[in-house]
């Protein structure tokens, strides 16, 4: 009995019920956006993918629900953003498309920005960033995945 109060067992319950709570909120917060699967790699170097070269560029590639947005951050750090609009998912429409400043996402239903350099909200009624997708990037590939 001892053993189960222990501080180090504790810590570790303790780290698993933040963990838990946390991946609970963040799908909650995306409710509406279908989970689907994503497992994507995009090789730079491919002709077909030479508009994601220097800074800030992006490109739209298939994946997610309504497709993604990859955004150059750096040359070494790649984003990828679901283009299912967090502030009215349910509604057919709802889908970001890149302006033409190249930095910002619209969606052309509720009329919320994001910024791409973060994916947060800047203007109109959404106050959800928009969903990211986890990257890394090895000099080559690009690897998208949720």
């Amino acid at each position: 009995m001892e053993e189960f109060f222990s501080f180090d067992h504790m810590k570790k319950l303790f780290s698993i019920l933040i963990v838990s709570i946390t991946l609970f909120a963040c799908r909650n917060q995306y409710r509406g956006i279908p989970n689907v699967s994503v497992d994507v790699y995009i090789n730079i170097l491919d002709p077909s993918y030479s508009s994601l070269a220097g800074l800030g560029a992006w490109k739209y590639v298939n994946g997610g629900s309504k497709g993604i947005i990859v955004f150059n951050l750096d040359n070494e750090t790649y984003l990828a953003y679901e283009r299912h609009c967090p502030h009215d998912p349910e509604n057919e429409c709802s889908q970001v498309v890149v302006d033409e400043t190249n930095l910002i996402a619209v969606d052309s239903c509720c009329m919320t920005k994001y910024q791409l350099l973060d994916g947060n909200p800047i203007s109109g009624p959404g106050t959800i960033p928009l969903l990211t997708y986890r990257t890394s990037f090895d000099g080559n590939i690009i690897h998208i995945r949720n």
